[in-house]
């Protein structure tokens, strides 16, 4: 069964491109997403309890053949760069591939070596994370590239190429979290830079074409330093997989530069700063893409592989550079966030900024920190996923994902709105998931004892109320003219949203059982102690208590008072009400129309203002941290 999870999307991504017809390219992909989804759960439930794990070394064409997909595969990524005038993507296509091939087929490049695929409880969660939201996204993916065609008809309609790449990276995905051979995962984890690259240049535009280009550098550049850890782990430490990692005393020596490098190939895939513009760039991609790809799952491959590293973190000069990276991407980023009213932008750098954290966390190392970074992926991916989801559906609606054009969306459209609001909730609102992290994030941070961690984690926390409220209020915003209602729904458009709306506040319910019954177990064979959940049977039936009013309170309310008509006032203006609530008679004596717009703060907050400066200051923390861990060696 794991097998066939492993392989479905594989055989969706070989067999869409042989179907010629759109509507049965459609049904392909909902049978695909329908197995995915399945097969996800049927594994969770066949093998919660004992695990799975499969050696493939009885079989070294295998690692031949990755190799040679790998070099096929630099050969199309350098050709990409040459095109696009960036000969650095090509250089570091070529160093990534050669170095992987010199490992391989030198003496040298075999260390000891476990299971080839291994299935742990941290595997399960991220099985059913990409299973189970990423075939919710494929289906929404039908509806919404046939609408996206319709309204952006200058850009070619390849929508069967856009749902291949799709199931590639799905694909890509679970080959990477169940890969405990270092050298299979680096072969996953450059599949997805490639299908990041297909995506991001969808369009063709120039814009998409730069952004693609840009994305590819920064993660090719990750995946070298992911490849030169791998074979420093394995030439020097005699490790090769991430079972052994454990053992390895990264406190010094080669063997921490190696942690550090494997480390950066994980921030670079997070889009922590100074690597963070990639994602940005991103949005440009089609909807669906940015779910999957850049929210729920891709970036989640970097915040994975940081919590594998997580051991050899810590209290340890390559811990504290780790932590401290995430701390300061949590905090600008979510300072960058105020800025923006493009929906998309804002969920980039609020996603980034959530990355940051989960980082933060698994940089501390502690039992308390980890338990918290695994509990936010579950929840980012579901409320993220879903606010993505919902942006989608607007823009092909209004032709905007500007949030300023969303006023009164609740009134327009109010199922679309109620997708939003909930995933907004579950981004910032106490109960949901999100703020449980926060919370359990606030007592790891105190028992390290460090201010300055503490004050980022308040202070960045407290930031997100100012870009969630904003959206929010334009959101539930009633005022005359602003719109038409909008067109209803589709099914595949609903139902993923529906689902997800359900998994933001379950994952919350449940969130004491998926504790106790599958990260507990994981940190407490990980870090080889007993480990314990940071919120206690007390808080959480606070939390349980608090999120049942959240539901039943409004119940409540609308049998209280639905008699009750209220009586329409007129709305208070800069000048005289003209009786229509559009208008208002100025001092001047002319009669402008009122304009509601949220304050965005740009000259303090701004891009312009804020992130070149934060760029540069990562980049020149990462060197320093380099040059410190480096320094080490040469002593």
């Amino acid at each position: 069964m794991v097998l066939s999870l492993l392989l479905t999307p594989l055989a969706a991504a070989c067999l869409l491109p042989l179907v010629k017809n759109r509507k049965a390219a459609g049904f392909v992909v909902c049978l695909a997403a329908a197995c995915i989804a399945g097969l996800s759960v049927g594994v969770a439930v066949l093998h919660f309890d004992d695990g799975w794990q499969l050696d493939l070394s009885a079989y070294p064409f295998l690692s031949y053949l990755l190799l040679g997909i790998e070099v096929l595969l630099a050969v199309y990524l350098c050709v990409a760069g040459l095109r696009g005038k960036k000969p650095l993507v090509s250089l570091l296509a070529v160093l990534g591939a050669g170095l992987m091939a010199w490992h391989e087929l030198t003496p040298g490049g075999r260390a000891a070596e476990g299971p080839t695929l291994v299935m742990d409880k941290l595997s399960l969660i991220m099985l059913l994370v990409i299973g189970v939201i990423g075939s919710f996204i494929c289906l929404y993916t039908v509806v919404f590239m046939r609408d996206y065609a319709r309204h952006n008809p200058e850009v070619a309609d390849r929508r069967i190429f856009f749902m291949t790449i799709l199931f590639l990276f799905l694909f890509a995905m679970f080959g990477l979290v169940l890969s405990n051979n270092l050298q299979f995962l680096y072969f996953f984890w450059e599949i997805t830079t490639f299908c990041s690259f297909l995506l991001i240049g969808y369009t063709r535009t120039r814009q998409a074409s730069q952004n693609a280009l840009k994305a590819l550098g920064m993660n090719l550049l990750g995946g070298l330093a992911l490849c030169v850890g791998i074979v420093l782990f394995a030439r020097v430490g005699g490790v090769a997989d991430f079972a052994g990692l454990s053992g390895l005393d990264s406190s010094g020596g080669l063997m921490a530069v190696a942690v550090f490098l494997v480390a950066l190939g994980g921030l670079t895939k997070a889009a922590q700063m100074p690597f963070s513009s990639w994602l940005t760039g991103a949005m440009v991609a089609p909807t669906p893409s940015s779910a999957l790809l850049h929210s729920s799952t891709m970036v989640k491959a970097g915040v994975y592989l940081i919590i594998r590293l997580s051991p050899l973190l810590g209290n340890t000069t390559v811990g504290r550079v780790v932590t401290l990276c995430g701390a300061f991407t949590f905090m600008m980023t979510a300072l960058l966030a105020i800025s923006q009213h493009d929906a998309k932008k804002v969920l980039a750098y609020s996603t980034i900024s959530n990355l940051g954290l989960i980082i933060m966390c698994a940089g501390i190392g502690s039992a308390e920190s980890l338990w918290t970074a695994i509990m936010m992926i579950i929840f980012h991916a579901c409320a993220k996923s879903l606010l993505f989801l919902a942006v989608g559906s607007v823009d092909t609606r209004i032709g905007s994902h500007d949030t300023e054009d969303m006023d009164g969306l609740l009134r327009r459209a109010p199922m679309l709105a109620m997708f939003i609001i909930v995933g907004i909730f579950g981004m910032f609102l106490a109960p949901f998931g999100m703020v449980v992290s926060k919370w359990a994030a606030m007592k790891a941070v105190v028992d390290t004892n460090n201010i300055l961690l503490l004050m980022t984690l308040a202070f960045g926390s407290s930031v997100t109320l100012f870009f969630w409220t904003k959206w929010l209020g334009k959101l539930i915003a009633n005022r005359r003219g602003a719109g038409a209602a909008l067109s209803g729904l589709h099914i595949l458009e609903k139902l993923p949203m529906f689902i997800l709306s359900g998994l933001t506040a379950l994952t919350c319910m449940l969130f004491p059982v998926i504790s106790q019954s599958a990260i507990l177990p994981f940190l407490s064979q990980m870090l080889h102690v007993g480990a314990s959940s940071p919120i206690n049977d007390q808080d959480s039936n606070i939390i349980l208590l608090m999120l049942s009013l959240l539901f039943f309170l409004p119940i409540i309310a609308l049998a209280l008072f639905k008699r009750i008509r209220p009586k329409e006032a007129l709305v208070y203006m800069a000048g005289e009400n003209t009786g229509d609530n559009k208008t208002f008679r100025g001092s001047m004596g002319h009669t402008p129309q009122v304009q509601l717009r949220n304050w965005y703060m740009e000259s303090m907050f701004g891009e312009g203002t804020l992130l070149r400066a934060s760029l540069w200051i990562a980049g020149i923390g990462l060197l320093v941290g380099l040059f410190v861990v480096a320094g080490g060696v040469i002593v």
